[in-house]
């Protein structure tokens, strides 16, 4: 394990460069990812951009990591403070719900999206009943409702889809949970992913929350068999020892 409780070092670099490959073009490696992690080396990243993303996500993820989840609530002032510690690369104002002076449009593969202005009532009662609903049902579910419903929402300048992430995870590091909800970055995955985010937006399409629920689903199966199979001694015949799983096919 590591300097991030329950987690390891690993599992945070899987986040972190999940979120920075599919949502703001992140160039580095997974494994640079990784050893920025271990290390704090800006040279181990491929750009000074690279480099503040990656210092604003250590930062927000390391927020959400601390939270008192036992005694406080994940609500609106917990998800405003997880975009305020993205003061690198996301709003001018990171933390304050966007008003009229700041319009978003978000370009999607079906077309464009023009989210209407944040309404606090309405992102809190999402993150209310959405949390509330996740005590009842699968957490994992859960965690991807929250992440696509503040996705949709947009309520800040700029880091929104960070934020949602961060916020959906928050929900299950609360729970206990010892894997996160992650998404796609390999080039076909990424492609049903931002269609289905896409008819979230602007159909209202429930797919996309089945869909990333098990292809986590599928991406936890990988990982606990994987630390199965490296948990057999080398010394075993090499049949024992299972073969390694294809990709997720959905």
């Amino acid at each position: 394990m590591s300097e991030y409780g329950l987690l390891s070092t690993k599992q945070l670099a899987g986040l972190l460069y999940s979120m920075g490959r599919t949502f703001d073009g992140l160039q580095s490696t997974f494994m640079a990812t990784e050893e920025f992690l271990r290390t704090g080396n800006p040279q181990v990243v491929n750009s000074k951009a690279d480099y503040n993303l990656l210092l604003d996500l250590r930062q927000a993820a390391e927020y959400i990591l601390h939270y008192d989840y036992a005694h406080k609530p994940i609500d609106l002032a917990y998800v405003k403070s997880i975009n305020a510690q993205m003061t690198r690369t996301a709003a001018m104002e990171p933390g304050k719900l966007r008003d009229e002076c700041t319009p978003v449009m978000v370009n999607t593969p079906l077309g464009r999206y023009e989210p209407p202005l944040p309404d606090p009532a309405a992102i809190a009662s999402l993150i209310k009943s959405t949390v509330r609903g996740a005590t009842e049902e699968d957490i994992l579910e859960g965690a991807v409702r929250l992440f696509v419903g503040l996705a949709k929402m947009q309520p800040f300048g700029d880091g929104n889809k960070r934020t949602a992430l961060l916020a959906g995870n928050g929900l299950m590091i609360g729970h206990g949970d010892r894997y996160l909800l992650t998404v796609p970055t390999s080039d076909k995955d990424r492609t049903w992913f931002n269609r289905e985010l896409a008819a979230y937006y602007l159909n209202n399409d429930q797919t996309i929350i089945r869909h990333l629920a098990e292809w986590n689903r599928q991406q936890a199966l990988q990982t606990e068999q994987k630390e199965n199979r490296d948990d057999v001694p080398s010394s075993f015949p090499q049949q024992t020892r299972g073969t390694q799983m294809d990709s997720p096919t959905l």
